[in-house]
């Protein structure tokens, strides 16, 4: 279920990417030799009395498009005649170009050739500090952003049927410039922003002051029109943009991935300025193709133009087009003036494919702005990085005509009522409620959902066939109060559980909730968080290991969740459990006899630390989508004897970091470490069960060789690591570049160490409860470790993994020393 939400993520990202351009005028084309046919890369192409532009590609291809006026299209090369052609203002347009040889016989000339393309890019990479925005002490500008996302490919699907639900909408069918494919809009955003940045103290505000959505009536999504968007700075080395870096053309170390051409050097705004083409060196990587100017004065990035190169492994990803526009501020400081980002993603990458796909456009342009300013003391202020002002959702068109940098034509007006209105056909909203229900699991009715459909079924041994049903209000019953119920019944046991809860949101941003629930379950002592690790059907059809060692759990919980800003959260919960025995796990004290229960009270406060973590916040969720640096979280607990007939008195601390990081070119790595201790005598299902696995599916919490209660520890520390390569080594083999497969390394170590009174494995040393067959502490670091293939068929993954240490059998243990897992990512 975590890779379903993963996927919806990163539809609802890819959303936030791209720019408008109904009534733009488009063309696109090849520009050959008329002799030989073949391509001429670097044909200079442009619209006749404009100095909008470009070059053909390696491939000869080139798309241009601009709002200006324009009747004429040329195309020149050095020894070619030049031609022109008229244009139909306002329209998309195809147009390729056979350029005649110009004959000429010359005597021999030898050239030594030093390229000044590389001389060009040695000083725009001494100049970075002075021209990158992010190395000024402060800044601060008002942007407009819009975006699109369209659906491609519709004309191929003009049915009777669709043409009796749809058929409004396919007057506004349009053709991209970029890949030659019709679109149709389905959403548009628009939104109008204060941004504040300064370095150190570090600040990074940005105020929502307008906003309004076509197509969509979600508040969610009007919060995020503002805040996920992807921050493109070519001054990086690297640009992470749909989860891939990709190396910038302005790297320090860009010729180690580029071949720079300088075509040309031309007058903007009186200064002159270089024009130089890049193409990537090899495709083993992901890197961009495109083209630079630069100011010949300050050495800075006047613009940019670039595109993904194809044939590199990418997932989903078809077309990837970047446009980058700067301005010099106060005849000094460059700046950003316009971003443009489109993405045309698809189940199948081949252009030849007639599934619909979705491009996602975005433009954002910079006005007022102000660089090396004091920062107003009411956004230092601010507890949040995003705010929201009051009546940000403004549908107000006198308004938006006056922030939009250009004019809406009639049709563009057009669209958005267009868009508004597909929402409100029934054959979209079923074919939306059907989506929904198999990506969140719930079937919504109103002001109730119900499901979770990957749970309505489950086997284990204790209780056999296991059905279960799930119900939980919606934002339609209350944007405060959420409740929550489910009922569960064992066939084998025949035994009713089940549980409930009430959450109440004081605050949505930053968040401020009370969630009450209580359940009367089984529960899997040592098992992974893994949704996947037990309770659903796949865990039950792929089991390999234990599924009888289930005991009984009885539990209330009061939990209180304060967010004092983005980077720091701190939680508060009270939690009763009285845990009891099964036939397959009995509590026996070492003294003998049987325990009728263990009964616990605890009170735990938690601490989560992160700094520009990305999170989506929903009505009563949010999920926490990373960070580029470390995230911490500490809890402490204490065991509070006598409280509801609580039998034990400890204290419990633990400390984890998360931390993503990349290593390009080789990579992504994922780092996740704990340490624990636990002060106090207790009974073992109170210590640390260290967590295994036992079924086929990979979890990366748990040890993929380790079996349930085969391992306990009163003090701790462990590692996860793994290595996503992304097909660095496996790229290079023709094969293997043609599959797309991805290499995975990991990882995993645990420590753990048991004081005499808690250790339950020898009645002699006084536990309260004998350890159960097989389980003994891990004074003896346990390793395991593995290799694996992803992305094979773009979302499945298999890992194998060796079990290093603690390789002998013992009594009770199912543990093995090699194990298979298989998983599926949607990873671009």
């Amino acid at each position: 279920m975590n890779h379903c939400r993963v996927i919806v993520g990163i539809l609802l990202g890819v959303m936030w990417c791209g720019i408008v351009s109904a009534q733009s005028t488009r063309v696109r084309g090849k520009v050959t030799d008329a002799s030989t046919g073949e391509p001429i890369p670097f044909a200079s192409v442009s619209f006749r009395g404009t100095t909008i532009g470009t070059t053909a590609d390696f491939e000869g291809f080139y798309s241009l498009e601009t709002r200006d006026t324009v009747t004429q299209l040329s195309v020149t090369f050095l020894s070619y005649e030049p031609q022109n052609v008229t244009v139909t203002a306002g329209a998309f347009q195809a147009l390729d170009f056979a350029l005649v040889p110009i004959v000429t016989e010359i005597e021999k000339v030898v050239v030594k050739f030093d390229n000044p393309a590389h001389a060009i890019m040695r000083k725009v990479v001494r100049n970075k500090s002075r021209n990158n925005p992010a190395e000024k002490e402060s800044y601060q500008y008002n942007a407009y952003t819009k975006m699109e996302l369209d659906m491609a490919n519709m004309d191929r699907f003009r049915n009777r049927k669709l043409q009796r639900n749809f058929g409004f909408v396919f007057e506004y069918l349009d053709t991209s410039a970029l890949n030659g494919r019709t679109y149709l809009p389905v959403m548009i955003t628009e939104a109008t922003t204060e941004n504040y940045y300064r370095r150190f103290p570090r600040i990074n505000r940005e105020v929502v002051t307008a906003s309004r959505i076509s197509g969509v009536d979600d508040y969610n999504f009007a919060q995020f029109t503002g805040g996920l968007y992807v921050d493109v700075n070519l001054y990086d080395n690297y640009i992470n943009i749909f989860e891939v870096n990709v190396p910038s053309p302005l790297s320090d170390h860009g010729r180690s991935f580029y071949d720079y051409f300088l075509i040309d050097s031309l007058n903007f705004d009186g200064r002159k300025t270089y024009y130089l083409r890049f193409h990537p060196k090899s495709l083993g990587s992901p890197v961009f193709d495109g083209e630079i100017y630069i100011d010949a004065q300050d050495w800075a990035l006047h613009s940019a133009k670039m595109r993904l190169a194809k044939g590199i492994n990418v997932n989903w990803l078809r077309d990837l087009f970047l446009e980058n526009t700067n301005q010099r501020i106060n005849d000094s400081t460059w700046f950003k003036k316009q971003d443009k980002i489109m993405a045309d993603l698809s189940l199948t990458l081949s252009d030849s494919s007639k599934l619909i796909s979705f491009m996602a456009q975005r433009q954002i342009d910079y006005s007022e702005v102000k660089v090396n300013e004091p920062i107003p003391e009411r956004i230092v202020k601010l507890r949040n990085n995003i705010s929201i002002d009051r009546g940000v959702l403004n549908d107000d068109e006198g308004y938006w005509s006056q922030v939009r940098p250009y004019a809406l034509s009639n049709r563009e007006k057009g669209i958005y009522q267009m868009v508004d209105s597909v929402k409100n056909v029934p054959m979209f909203r079923n074919i939306y409620d059907l989506i929904n229900t198999i990506a969140v699991g719930y079937q919504h009715a109103g002001p109730v959902e119900v499901g979770f459909l990957y749970t309505l079924f489950s086997y284990n041994d204790l209780e056999g066939g296991r059905v279960q049903l799930n119900g939980r209000t919606t934002k339609d019953f209350s944007e405060k109060i959420r409740l929550s119920a489910y009922g569960a019944y064992g066939f084998k046991d025949h035994r009713f559980k089940g549980g409930g809860g009430v959450e109440y949101l004081f605050s949505g941003q930053p968040t401020r909730k009370l969630t009450l629930s209580g359940k009367h379950d089984v529960l899997q002592l040592s098992a992974g968080n893994s949704l996947l690790a037990q309770g659903n059907l796949l865990s039950s059809v792929f089991s390999r290991g234990d599924t009888k060692r289930l005991i009984l759990l009885n539990q209330l919980k009061a939990h209180y969740e304060h967010e004092w800003n983005p980077g720091l959260t701190n939680t508060l919960s009270l939690e009763w459990r009285e845990m009891l025995p099964s036939k397959y796990v009995p509590f026996t004290r070492s003294e003998g006899g049987g325990l009728f229960h263990i009964v616990s009270t605890e009170a735990t406060l938690g601490t989560r630390i992160s700094r520009d973590e990305i999170i989506h916040r929903k009505p009563f969720t949010k999920y926490h989508l990373g960070s580029e640096y470390p995230i911490f979280n500490i809890e402490l607990t204490a065991g509070l004897k006598d409280i509801f007939n609580s039998g034990y008195e400890y204290y419990r601390t633990v400390f984890n970091m998360e931390y993503n990081f990349n290593i390009p070119p080789l990579g992504r790595s994922r780092l996740n470490t704990t340490a624990g201790k636990i002060f106090g005598k207790v009974p073992y299902p109170l210590l640390k069960m260290h967590e295994g696995n036992a079924t086929y599916f990979y979890d990366g919490g748990a040890f993929s060789c380790m079996d349930f209660y085969e391992f306990a520890s009163d003090a701790w520390a462990q590692v996860m690591y793994e290595h996503h390569f992304r097909g660095f080594f496996l790229g290079r083999i023709p094969l293997m570049k043609k599959l797309q497969w991805r290499e995975v390394a990991l990882c995993k170590v645990l420590w753990g160490g048991i004081s005499q009174k808690n250790n339950g494995s020898l009645p002699e040393n006084g536990a309260i409860v004998q350890f159960p067959e097989g389980m003994s502490s891990v004074s003896k670091p346990y390793i395991e470790a593995g290799f694996g293939i992803e992305n094979i068929f773009r979302f499945c993954r298999v890992d194998a993994v060796w079990r290093i240490t603690h390789r002998e059998k013992f009594d009770g243990q199912k543990a093995s020393n090699f194990a298979v897992n298989f998983s599926m990512h949607f990873d671009f």
